[in-house]
């Protein structure tokens, strides 16, 4: 009863949040991704901007395809102010506040990783609750394991092997995900 109350709690702060969301514009991601025999990280940049003349204090809630008690050296940073931005875990996101000056943008940096798998999930379909597309994102892989890569959900654009690594670049305009991102391992 305690968790379906709670749950409830908070699909109505992030359906609140979503809708405060329209005010500020997410529209430019860079995301690297490394694969190895023990963990998947994430490290990206993400740009926001305040299209208003008045500051705006925006919460985030910062989506993972893994509960966040299993996920590991998550840090979020302001790019702009060079400072860690603190965070609360939830089931399986994070929510933080940033801060955007009127008229301007911030890029926040989110780091983590979590313990590699035969398939290893990148949650990018949230994109989808600010209902416009990015503008740009740029995604990277660099795998030191093989991976399959008719699994990816996204068709690359290169890819280039380097000391017993193999590197994969995605570059996409005007992008609205309808699928997450996705590395299989090979069997």
């Amino acid at each position: 009863m305690k968790k379906c109350v709670l749950s409830g709690i908070v699909a109505l702060i992030i359906h609140a949040n979503l809708y405060a969301q329209e005010k500020v514009s997410f529209f430019e991601e860079h995301i690297d991704f490394e694969l190895d025999s023990a963990y998947f990280s994430i490290n990206g940049i993400y740009s926001f901007g305040n299209p208003t003349d008045k500051a705006i204090h925006q919460p985030i809630f910062f989506p993972f395809a893994e509960e966040t008690i299993a996920i590991d050296s998550i840090a979020v940073t302001d790019l702009n102010q060079l400072s860690r931005i603190p965070f609360r875990r939830l089931n399986r996101m994070i929510a933080f506040l940033i801060n955007l000056p009127p008229r301007d943008t911030v890029d926040i940096a989110i780091f983590y990783r979590q313990k590699a798998a035969e398939k290893n999930t990148y949650i990018i379909t949230s994109t989808q609750a600010w209902k416009q597309a990015l503008k740009q994102a740029v995604y990277s892989l660099t795998a030191s394991v093989p991976v399959d890569e008719t699994q990816f959900s996204y068709p690359f654009l290169s890819k280039e092997k380097r000391n017993g690594c193999c590197f994969y670049l995605w570059e996409m305009t005007d992008f609205l995900p309808d699928k997450e991102f996705e590395v299989v391992l090979c069997q």
